[in-house]
């Protein structure tokens, strides 16, 4: 049996509830009281779910339930059947009655051989369908246990493969990786170091190699090499050459003088000068023959040569100093020792070569000034450094590309090897949970498939032979006739009938289908159809469940004693009864027959459902039944000692019920006191007492005990003791008697 309700949230008004630390256990018979929209259906969804573990209508619901057998809790069903009559049955098996009702199986007197068969069956498909679900519960926990391992390993070697927590690598991966994986692989600690080392490293770009060392010479590109190996032959040669001319001695000595002459003489020339631009004095004919004589043109073209040739060594350098060395933070580390020593042979191999260059500069300079005479030649211009640093460059700024190209490589295998080795570590426990995981497969396939060979047949065989034999057992029509029989004992007359059918029962009318049957009406056939079918062979009431939630709502005060005889009757065999109501008449009957039960079954409990309201929300919870609704037959006697034993708290919610408890006190007090069929304010009229205190009472339970659509009365929290106090007064001084014999039931 069920014993308490110990915990219990985000159930309707069961916000979050917990079962009071004196409050009794359950017993076998179990009555709960309460307002409408205090938590009775509500409570009672929470019954329905049990089977289950859950109900949709409240997907975050959670609750623990105490049973003689152990704890129930939120997502696991209960090994008890229940059975729930509430509104949501009568919604969801009466309806509108548009179709047929679902055939409730009765077991024969003469079946009773093939029953026991069936139970055996049910039993059987119950234990496998048990074993199943527990292994298949089992395969999801090792499947997120294995899940687990995964994300767990996912995230090291997102981590190893990374540098840093960034979750770029996930379980899909892992799993992925894993299933491919045809090889072990463990690394040292050293190893696994290596390979996060070669993944930290980032590739750094691509660095221009040093341009070529090339000059133009003609219409066509050579190395300086060749350039340099031409030009120094010409210079040589224009050395050893000699403008013959009638020679200005002179000028031939002292090569500076004849250099400034020669200007000289070109601009005179040019402007048709034939006086000394310098003295301003005629030049004699005889200098000008003399001039023209020695600046002849075979000199002018030694001399022209002479400026080419310079013009062309001195281009040399170009090329060279048009190399750009890059930055040497721009190349690797590894790198950069041998770059800066590139460099320096480089920078020291074109200074030379500058040098070189300039000295055979000079010595065209000087023959230049010298062209009547032959100048030896000894220079050489050697830039044989100049290509070994040019090519050193080269080849560290190709290496330093070249690891850039192969570093991507180097890291597709580092990654590739981290995350072999640490799917190698996790093997073990891989196939541990792959092993069981195919034992609870197994599991399955053996309760679904069964095992020919030791006479077991399949889940599908059971099934269809429990389907057979229940064919076989079963007999709607019987039920269907004790549906009508009660029907008709229920509201004392006979024009409803349950008429069955292959699809089940339909409510007829007079022989026609029932249309616009009356709320009573319906409550009524969804009891009895509630009742028959707790004889319905899927059902064992002595080891089963009943909870019945207000049968006689929308019945007539006749029938509310035809519902509580049916029910009497219906769950005097069950295991366990849970009974809730807002009917007082209903609970007054109930107390009654718990009371009176004999000694030896006399095991209920009886409780009642507190609801309050704040500012944000209303919450229930489950308290004893208040004694004075246990030990006296009206409401009056419980409502006296609300108000007599009210205290004020200050607050609106305290007191918000107050006008209400006074007003039906007042009522009821004065139905004895001043029996007449005049309205409320007439009788309290007509009573003798304090005219201002009268006023005040029906102004109090009155005004405040009404909907006015305009939010709280402000007053009422002053007004809520003062007025109780006056109620009470009241009473007292017109009946003594009946308040001291009140005074006295409440003590």
């Amino acid at each position: 049996m069920l014993t308490r309700v110990s915990r219990l949230k985000n159930l309707g008004v069961f916000a979050d509830y917990t079962w009071g630390a004196q409050l009794p256990k359950f017993e076998r018979y179990n009555l709960i009281y309460g307002d409408n929209g205090s938590g009775k259906t509500t409570l009672s969804r929470l019954f329905e779910c049990l089977e289950v573990g859950a109900h949709d209508d409240y997907p975050t619901l959670e609750y623990r339930i105490e049973s003689e057998s152990g704890d129930i809790v939120h997502g696991r069903a209960a090994h008890r059947k229940v059975r729930v009559f509430n509104a949501d049955y009568v919604q969801l098996n009466i309806g509108p009655i548009d179709g047929a009702l679902k055939p409730i199986l009765v077991v024969g007197e003469e079946n009773k051989a093939i029953a026991d068969e069936l139970v055996i069956e049910q039993a059987e498909i119950s234990s496998r369908t048990q074993l199943i679900n527990a292994a298949k519960d089992a395969i999801s926990t090792l499947e997120t246990s294995r899940g687990k391992v995964f994300t767990a390993i996912a995230k090291t070697i997102s981590e190893a493969t990374s540098g840093s927590t960034v979750r770029n690598y996930r379980k899909n991966n892992a799993e992925a990786a894993f299933a491919k994986l045809t090889a072990d692989l463990t690394l040292s600690a050293a190893a696994l170091e290596l390979r996060r080392a070669t993944l930290r490293q980032e590739p750094m770009d691509d660095v221009a190699s040093p341009s070529e060392l090339q000059v133009t010479v003609g219409d066509s590109a050579v190395t300086i090499t060749v350039a340099v190996s031409s030009l120094l032959q010409e210079a040589s040669r224009l050395c050893s050459r000699s403008a013959i001319s009638d020679a200005i001695h002179r000028l031939r000595d002292h090569p500076d003088i004849a250099s400034w002459v020669e200007q000289g003489h070109a601009l005179h020339r040019q402007h048709g000068s034939t006086d000394c631009e310098f003295c301003g004095q005629p030049v004699p004919t005889e200098r000008w023959s003399r001039l023209e004589a020695h600046f002849s043109t075979e000199d002018q073209a030694l001399k022209s040569a002479i400026e080419a040739c310079a013009a062309s060594i001195g281009a040399l350098m170009a090329p060279l100093n048009a190399v750009v060395l890059p930055d040497r933070l721009a190349l690797y580390s590894d790198l950069r020792d041998r770059y800066d020593a590139a460099v320096a042979a480089w920078q020291a191999a074109k200074q030379e070569a500058d040098r070189q260059v300039q000295a055979v500069l000079e010595r065209l300079a000087a023959k230049l000034a010298a062209r009547t005479e032959a100048l030896s030649f000894d220079l050489e211009v050697d830039l044989s450094a100049v290509a070994e640093a040019h090519a050193a460059l080269a080849a560290v700024i190709k290496d330093q590309n070249e690891k850039t190209a192969g570093l991507g490589q180097a890291s597709d295998k580092a990654r590739a090897e981290i995350e072999q080795h640490y799917l190698t570590s996790i093997k073990a426990d891989v196939a541990d949970c792959d092993q069981k995981i195919r034992d609870k497969q197994d599991q399955i396939t053996l309760a679904t498939e069964g095992t020919a060979a030791e006479g077991k047949p399949s889940l599908e065989a059971l099934q269809t032979s429990t389907a057979e034999k229940r064919a076989q057992i079963s007999n709607a029509h019987k039920a269907g006739e004790r549906l009508t029989k009660l029907l008709h004992t229920f509201l004392g007359r006979s024009e409803l009938v349950f008429n069955s059918s292959d699809e089940g029962y339909r409510v007829l009318r007079n022989g026609r289908v029932a249309k616009r049957l009356s709320e009573g009406e319906r409550t009524a056939i969804a009891f009895i159809y509630f009742i028959v079918q707790l004889e319905d062979q899927d059902f064992d009431l002595a080891d089963g469940i009943v909870v019945i939630d207000d049968p006689v709502s929308s019945l007539d005060a006749s029938s509310v004693y035809q519902a509580f005889g049916f029910l009497k009757a219906a769950v005097k065999g069950a295991k366990q009864v849970f009974i809730l109501t807002h009917n007082f008449s209903f609970l007054r009957l109930l107390l009654n027959w718990l009371q009176t039960l004999p000694r030896a079954e006399r095991k209920s409990a009886f409780y009642m459902l507190v609801c309050r309201t704040d500012a944000d929300s209303r919450t229930s919870t489950i308290g004893a039944l208040d004694k004075a609704l246990i030990d006296h037959p009206t409401e009056y006697h419980f409502l006296f000692k609300v108000l007599a034993r009210f205290q004020n708290d200050g607050t609106i919610a305290g007191c918000y019920h107050i006008p209400n408890v006074a007003r039906k006190v007042l009522e009821t007090f004065l139905d004895f006191q001043a029996p007449a069929p005049e309205k409320l304010h007439a009788k309290l009229n007509s009573v003798t007492f304090d005219e201002a205190k009268k006023s005040a009472i029906y102004k109090f339970s009155n005004d405040l005990s009404h909907r006015t659509g305009q939010g709280f009365e402000p007053g009422l929290v002053q007004e809520s003791q003062k007025n109780a106090a006056y109620l009470l007064e009241m009473i007292k001084e017109l009946a003594p008697a009946h308040y001291d014999g009140m005074m006295a039931s409440i003590a």
